[in-house]
């Protein structure tokens, strides 16, 4: 059987194998093309490919990597991967953390999630006060005293805070709206604070 190497566009997991499970043969088309489908290794959820054979095995009956091999031309495949953006103008380890929580809500991975989305504001908020010490509590207090946050955003983050120190700690699992809520509070947090004076510092550059 021939192999793939993919993100799942079901359980999200990187570079996943799938292996093909059957294929048809397109009997319209004057080249030689098949429509293959495949399982993912984890989840085992389905996926297809269209591929232009030119020579050798076809996908089913091909033994090793359909996406390497020479006379194989994959022509299209579906579902593609859905992509996660994270708000813009993010420090490049804000954007994984959030995007690390974001990934595990879609996964169903929702212990994970809050607690990453917690990460999110622990590193954001010693990212806005690199002088700020102490517990994250007071650093949150600190930003807001210091005029870097609003009323709004210091009880948004304040929000992040305890759901993910309860999320660490308590006995049952998170459920789905409660981590979804969560990743919402903190790409609002995200966006108020370095989305929107990115936005605006952007754009005092082009006027300058």
């Amino acid at each position: 059987m021939g192999t793939l190497i993919r993100n799942c566009p079901h359980c999200h997991a990187a570079n996943s194998s799938f292996r093909t499970f059957s294929e048809y043969k397109n009997p319209a088309c004057q080249n030689t093309e098949y429509l293959a489908a495949l399982q993912c290794g984890g989840c085992h959820g389905g996926y297809f490919i269209r591929v232009a054979v030119t020579g050798g095995h076809t996908p089913h009956g091909h033994n090793g990597d359909i996406g390497s091999d020479q006379y194989m031309d994959i022509i299209d495949e579906y579902p593609q991967p859905t992509t996660i953006d994270a708000p813009e103008h993010l420090p490049e380890n804000i954007t994984s953390f959030f995007v690390q929580s974001a990934q595990s809500l879609k996964s169903g991975n929702l212990d994970a999630a809050a607690m990453m989305a917690r990460k999110v504001l622990e590193v954001s908020v010693k990212t806005l006060n690199t002088e700020g010490s102490g517990s994250l509590y007071k650093r949150i207090e600190e930003l807001h005293d210091l005029g870097r946050v609003t009323d709004d955003l210091k009880e948004w983050a304040h929000i992040i805070r305890d759901d993910g120190n309860e999320a660490a700690h308590e006995e049952q699992p998170v459920t789905t709206e409660f981590a979804d809520e969560l990743l919402a509070f903190t790409e609002l947090f995200l966006m108020y604070t370095f989305t929107m004076p990115g936005m605006v510092s952007e754009r005092m550059g082009r006027d300058d």
